[in-house]
């Protein structure tokens, strides 16, 4: 049970992954307790002594009605309606420290793709760790060492759209995992018209299948045809879907999702210390603190006040 859960949330191998980068409150519960088993018995007697019918009820799973690039789009309105320069599908090239008197102090140099030189007084990388890595390798390769030694996993998703009545399933539920030990392409699958509203037109359904992650690379290096095959035979399998979908597209996020080993809580201590000592510098991303949204927009607004304060200073 724990395998595919831990799979489909963070497309890791439950063998090397940490429980306490990732899942702090079961190991808690087994040191308060002596079994997490014991722990959730005993937590569910609570909840129902506690229960109350009155207040609010909330949805266990909530997004933007127009997905989360709405997300993504009203901050880059926020950055473009305040004036601020914005370089759009501009890479950086490389990244350098210049602790000589350049205007008084510590000044950032970027060199970007389009031959172009930007000095700030502080940076922000926001990126996957392997990358900062690179930029900061000729600056502090202690550092660099560190974020490279963060792996990644690969993960793609494959959206189809069906009618209602070619679904032989009820999908009385949000989706499902599938454990590893059963050798299917599939690692989960999302009902997303089900689990969101406004996602399929009626009597349609619209589901997200997931591939690869840690313990299947090779299911990941498949191309989007055979991904496409091998994802509707779990389906016929699984769902009892015949019929071809109305579509199938298929996303690939190579080296998408940090893996946090166990050790992961410790080397990103040592990281922070690292950053600590390169004036204006700030980290933020899915590599440190949690993969998440909610996680990624706490590491943003860390890295934003790091920032502030520094400028302060």
């Amino acid at each position: 049970m724990a395998q595919p859960m831990v799979g489909g949330i963070y497309t890791a191998d439950p063998e090397k992954l940490s429980l306490r980068a990732t899942m702090p409150r079961f190991l808690e519960m087994e040191r308060g307790h002596g079994s997490i088993i014991r722990a959730l018995r005993r937590g569910n007697a609570s909840a129902k002594q506690s229960a109350s019918t009155s207040g609010a009820r909330y949805n266990l799973f909530l997004s933007f009605d127009g997905g989360m690039q709405m997300l993504a789009d009203r901050l880059a309105e926020r950055i473009v309606n305040s004036a601020l320069p914005v370089r759009l599908n501009t890479a950086v090239d490389s990244l350098a420290l210049d602790t000589k008197n350049l205007g008084g102090g510590p000044k950032w140099r970027i060199m970007t793709s389009s031959d172009e030189t930007i000095f700030a007084d502080s940076v922000c990388l926001a990126l996957p760790a392997y990358t900062s890595a690179r930029l900061l390798r000729d600056i502090d390769a202690d550092l660099a060492d560190k974020l490279d030694n963060i792996p990644y996993a690969s993960t793609a998703t494959i959206n189809l759209g069906y009618k209602l009545e070619d679904i032989r399933h009820s999908l009385g539920g949000f989706g499902f995992v599938v454990p590893f030990i059963e050798k299917q392409t599939l690692m989960a699958c999302t009902f997303s018209s089900v689990k969101f509203a406004g996602r399929a037109p009626a009597d349609h359904a619209l589901l997200r299948a997931f591939v690869g992650g840690a313990l299947q690379p090779e299911m990941f290096a498949l191309d989007e045809d055979e991904m496409i095959h091998g994802v509707r035979a779990d389906l016929r399998e699984l769902l009892g879907i015949e019929k071809p979908p109305l579509f199938a597209r298929v996303e690939k996020s190579p080296n998408s999702m940090p893996q946090y080993h166990v050790g992961h809580i410790e080397r990103v201590r040592r990281i922070e210390e690292l950053v600590a000592d390169l004036p204006g510098l700030s980290l933020a991303g899915n590599a440190f603190g949690g993969p998440g949204i909610p996680d990624c927009i706490r590491s943003g607004e860390t890295a934003a006040e790091r920032i502030v304060k520094f400028s302060k200073e």
